[in-house]
């Protein structure tokens, strides 16, 4: 019997050629998702007033700029489209519509600062609170066209497979975003104590590094010969049209997805600092596992993507199986955890400086509720996920969209808002129409896949660019 050899390539649509592409991807979102816990778990230590404002502020600032950034990241599937098909003079043409694209995108969200900080105003937060998300709102928010560029160029990476690179990357910028947390929120090594302003600026500062290294790798000797991304950078209207085109509905789903998380937050704040606190605490524990998972769906957009581009229908479906049970496995793990050690995840948040205004035994008792929903959701959210990323790589766009925007605005939203501010109901209400999305949206996306429709889409253009 033959044996085995680590060295043979992986079989296509199979569980190695999957990990071989999501494990640094996973990697790279886990280290993204402990920066964010990271500067949330050091506001927390400086103040409870700077968590709670943090969440909101932060939400609202991915809202306005989550059509550019679904947009610019969605670069990724005409990178993975051209790799397959083997037309490698056309990736460096792709990544800079990308690279354009983000940069009118970081203009029009510095233009969008006064529309921010207004909504901010309008919600009618407490005093304390407000001050506080007006500053890490207006410092994070500034420098968006960082976090556009980081997605485009990523692209260029990811889409070919080539996600170590992007690990590394990623990797860096993280351990840089720690190290300034630490010296900026708390003011060591002769810095100023900067609190909550010091969070946003460590954020900003390390992704822009990101976006400059692989900027520099992009432009490198090595990558213009193969893929002529110095001198392929004159704007292609056909390029850009179909970028827009297909982008466009994600970026839009994306927007109105966080947008409407955005607004349910808002509306946990006007319960109380406690329950926005828990709420806040609750979404960065999941965040530890959901967001290494995006990581598992740019891996299957990618997979999709390059196997549509070799005109293999049959090998991308098998991936996007071959995604689901990886992702399903690593959700059901969080699961458990979720509903076995809640106070112990909570604990973790406790500042060492008490707040009499938000009694941190108040916000475990509410967490650890709220933990149990997002226990239940898991299952529902992997079938997101995988899926979500399975349409997008092959250019069904638009329907996961309109699915998204109906559950969102016709029963997640408006089932929360009746809920709290009519019915008189509490926190276990908000969280159960989150669950209710999440699992409506998880098991339409998996029978939209299912149905075979995402096969006819055609993403690329047929003449050379």
């Amino acid at each position: 019997m033959p044996i085995l050899k680590l060295s043979q390539p992986p079989h296509p649509g199979g569980f190695r050629e999957f990990f071989s592409i999501a494990y640094p991807l996973l990697i790279s979102h886990a280290s993204y998702t402990l920066m964010h816990f990271v500067d949330r778990l050091f506001l927390s230590w400086s103040s409870p007033e700077e968590i709670a404002a943090c969440l909101p502020a932060g939400a609202l600032s991915f809202s306005l700029m989550a059509v550019f950034l679904g947009i610019s990241e969605y670069t990724n599937t005409f990178v993975a489209q051209y790799h397959g098909a083997d037309r490698s003079a056309s990736i460096g043409a792709a990544t800079w519509q990308g690279i354009y694209f983000s940069l009118f995108g970081g203009l029009v969200c510095l233009l969008l600062l006064p529309a921010g900080i207004f909504f901010l105003v309008w919600m009618d937060h407490p005093a304390t609170l407000l001050r506080f998300e007006k500053i890490y709102f207006v410092n994070l928010f500034a420098g968006a066209v960082f976090f556009l560029l980081k997605e485009a160029l990523s692209s260029f990476y990811s889409g070919r497979g080539k996600t170590f690179v992007v690990m590394m990357i990623n990797l860096a910028a993280n351990v840089l975003n720690a190290v300034l947390d630490y010296v900026l929120i708390f003011g060591h090594w002769g810095f100023p104590r900067l609190g909550i302003q010091g969070a946003a600026w460590a954020t900003v500062i390390s992704t822009a590094f990101c976006s400059v290294v692989f900027l520099i790798l992009f432009l490198s000797p090595q990558n213009h010969r193969l893929y002529r991304t110095r001198t392929a950078n004159r704007l292609h209207p056909e390029l850009m049209r179909r970028l827009l085109r297909f982008g466009s509905p994600a970026g839009v789903q994306f927007l109105l997805e966080v947008s409407s998380f955005t607004v349910f937050i808002f509306m946990i704040g006007n319960l109380g600092p406690v329950e926005l606190a828990a709420s806040t605490i609750a979404l960065s524990i999941n965040g530890l596992a959901w967001q290494p998972m995006i990581g598992a769906s740019v891996a299957t957009a990618t997979l999709v993507g390059q196997h549509i581009g070799r005109k293999d229908p049959a090998t991308a479906e098998k991936s996007a199986y071959t995604a689901m049970i990886s992702v399903e496995c690593y959700m059901l793990v969080w699961g458990v955890l979720y509903f076995a050690f809640p106070e112990f995840l909570y604990s973790l948040f406790q500042s060492e400086t008490p707040s009499t205004d938000i009694p941190f035994s108040e916000v475990q008792r509410f967490g650890s509720t709220i933990l149990m929903f997002v226990a239940v959701y898991q299952i529902a959210d992997a079938l997101n996920l995988t899926f979500n990323g399975a349409l997008r790589g092959a250019g069904d766009t638009a329907f996961p969209m309109w699915t998204s925007i109906s559950l969102a605005w016709l029963l997640f939203v408006p089932g929360t808002w009746l809920s709290i501010n009519h019915l008189g109901m509490g926190i276990e209400a908000a969280w159960f129409w989150v669950t209710a999305y999440i699992t409506l949206l998880g098991f339409i996306l998996l029978i939209r896949f299912r149905s075979g429709k995402w096969k006819r889409f055609k993403v690329l253009p047929d003449e050379a660019v």
